[in-house]
């Protein structure tokens, strides 16, 4: 809403940001944060890459895989189902013993 403008001004993509506030589903179902306070916790020291181009020289990408998830949402996707997997496999290795 209107309240929340002037934090939003105030802030770039890649600034972290601290929030208080209940959990909530929206609309379309997804897990959401309805928030009753936020603060600015740190300044973004450089921009993000581009949205459209990303991140193109692949060196990069492998030196930053966390800048790379931040801005690809398709790697980002793959490192979590990976994370599944791995626990699954943990979880199961561990019973079987």
């Amino acid at each position: 809403g209107a309240a929340f403008r002037p934090f939003l001004d105030a802030t770039d993509g890649g600034d972290f940001v601290g929030v208080k506030g209940g959990v909530k589903r929206t609309d379309k179902g997804e897990l959401s944060v309805l928030v009753a306070e936020a603060t600015l916790l740190t300044k973004a020291l450089r921009p993000l890459p581009d949205k459209w181009k990303g991140l193109a020289d692949v060196n990069k990408r492998y030196r930053q895989r966390y800048l790379d998830m931040i801005v690809n949402p398709r790697v980002r996707a793959t490192f979590a189902a990976r994370a599944r997997i791995t626990a699954y496999l943990r979880r199961r290795g561990a019973a079987g013993r």
